[in-house]
């Protein structure tokens, strides 16, 4: 009876003891939240270092994933499937992946466990917790019986429950998730159902965005007022995108795998600031090199340049990079290639360029050869796929569409009688020849020619390859990084190389 006696006291000295409220815990809340498309797969892996919960969006059921989990993503007819050791859903529209913040610990049950009115076996069953599923820990108690007994609350219920089926999980610290892509991210994730396979986007708030973004676009050793403007510009243009990918599509963002102390000071020392013109953000550009000037957008973008005041050409004194000049070669069979001939082995007569920008940014090029005649326009990203590279570091395409053309061999070999000599031409067709029966125009450039030695159909060698000769990386418009890197390098500040980037904007939170 005083066993009795003295293990009830010590339960209600423990109840009077305990915090009379504990935060639950709840999804996080980011500030500024952003999106990023981060992964796309039939079937992927997600180990998590943290407290997370899955939650089927499907039937809203909440399940807390134990830390140090492997999830196993695939898609299937039926929608997307997740499984661990112990568990299985699936689900037609996917699964948010929540990380859990606002206590110091779950409890985290695994297996089938009954939270009771006190802290021995003989007290009344409130709730039965099914394993996977968690509480929020409170405190632990030792019975008079030597049994650990955890006291946790889930929505209005508290109670306890027996610790063999418990593991108690660190809810305050970092949680980071590792991709299978080989990638670690902080946040959350939808687990999205897209044609035929999964698409993995990470939830975050913008500050902590900008750690894994920074870092991938400028190189951290550069001068800490280059990487303050970078991460101002990387904040602006996020600001203004809906769904960004982790891509230079929209900016490279390497998550927390790609942070670095000094890039996260120079976003920390920036914080909330972004670029604006007339009060509102505006959408930051950047590239890598400018080649001394930068790029009016309808120069080089199907863009209407009165909607952008802010991106127009600006001078980039200071800009000293391996891509601020360059030279390629490309042989006739390859360019009869990437122009769409099928027979490469044709003759080159001519190629020229259409230079309507306002630094000489070419926005067209045409080529005459003895399979006929071609032109391209477009903006900077169909001129330079025109010409692409081996090298995946630089995209496979051509650096900038500023560049001029040097053609190598001989041309069609023709000269002409004229009233005042000879002439050369490159090109039979469009000419006006006298026949017997009067002037025609040519319309090809296939034509048999009668000379004092007989009949010539060989309009030359023709052009052996051609070789460009340009400036910059990049499609040019906004911000050259390597130009703020020397705008930071003679003492300017984040601002003034913004500002000094973007015309008429200021910069602000």
């Amino acid at each position: 009876m005083l066993k009795k006696i003295i293990s009830f006291l010590s339960f209600i000295l423990l109840l009077i003891c305990l915090p009379a409220f504990t935060q639950a815990a709840e999804p996080k809340q980011y500030s500024d939240e952003v999106n990023v498309s981060v992964y796309l797969k039939s079937s992927l892996t997600i180990t998590l270092n943290g407290t997370y919960q899955l939650v089927n969006k499907d039937t809203g059921t909440k399940t807390a994933v134990p830390e140090s989990t492997v999830l196993t993503v695939s898609k299937d007819t039926s929608g997307v499937s997740v499984s661990y050791t112990g568990f299985s859903q699936k689900s037609a529209k996917g699964f948010d992946l929540q990380e859990l913040s606002g206590t110091s610990k779950l409890a985290v049950f695994t297996a089938d466990t009954p939270l009771r009115r006190g802290a021995t076996s003989s007290y009344e069953i409130i709730k039965t917790f099914k394993a996977g599923e968690s509480a929020n820990y409170l405190d632990s108690f030792t019975n008079t019986q030597g049994q650990v007994w955890h006291k946790v609350s889930s929505g209005s219920l508290s109670g306890w429950v027996l610790s063999t089926t418990v593991r108690l999980s660190d809810a305050s610290s970092l949680s980071t998730a590792k991709v299978s892509n080989g990638t670690t991210y902080r946040g959350s994730f939808f687990l999205k159902p897209n044609g035929s396979q999964v698409e993995v986007i990470n939830f975050l708030g913008m500050e902590d965005y900008l750690k894994g973004v920074v870092p991938s676009e400028m190189p951290a050793s550069w001068p800490k007022e280059a990487l303050k403007a970078q991460a101002i510009a990387a904040r602006s243009y996020a600001a203004n995108t809906m769904m960004l990918t982790s891509t230079a599509a929209s900016q490279v963002y390497k998550g927390y795998s790609g942070e670095d102390s000094r890039t996260n000071t120079a976003i920390q020392e920036t914080a909330g600031l972004v670029a604006k013109y007339n009060g509102k953000p505006i959408q930051t550009f950047f590239f890598s090199t400018s080649g001394g000037r930068t790029a009016n957008v309808g120069d080089v973008w199907n863009s209407n340049q009165a909607s952008y005041p802010y991106l127009v050409s600006v001078d980039d004194p200071y800009e000293s990079s391996p891509y601020s000049s360059w030279s390629e070669t490309f042989t006739s069979a390859q360019l009869l290639k990437n122009f769409g001939f099928t027979d490469t082995s044709a003759t080159i007569y001519d190629l020229s360029l259409s230079k309507t920008g306002a630094n000489g940014e070419v926005r067209g090029v045409t080529i005459k050869t003895s399979a006929g005649d071609k032109t391209v326009t477009g903006n900077e990203s169909v001129i330079r796929k025109l010409f692409p590279l081996p090298n995946s570091s630089v995209y496979n395409q051509l650096y900038s569409n500023w560049f001029d053309a040097v053609l190598n061999g001989s041309a069609s070999g023709l000269t002409v009688q004229t009233a005042s000599g000879t002439a050369n031409i490159s090109d039979m067709k469009g000419q006006t020849v006298q026949t017997a029966n009067g002037q025609v125009t040519l319309s090809d450039s296939k034509v048999s020619i009668q000379t004092a030695s007989g009949i010539v159909t060989n309009e030359g060698s023709g052009i052996t390859s051609v070789t460009l000769n340009g400036k910059g990386w990049g499609h040019r418009i906004g911000m050259s990084q390597y130009g703020a890197k020397g705008f930071a390098e003679k003492g300017w500040k984040a601002e003034q190389i913004i500002t000094h980037y973007f015309k008429g904007t200021t910069v602000s939170k």
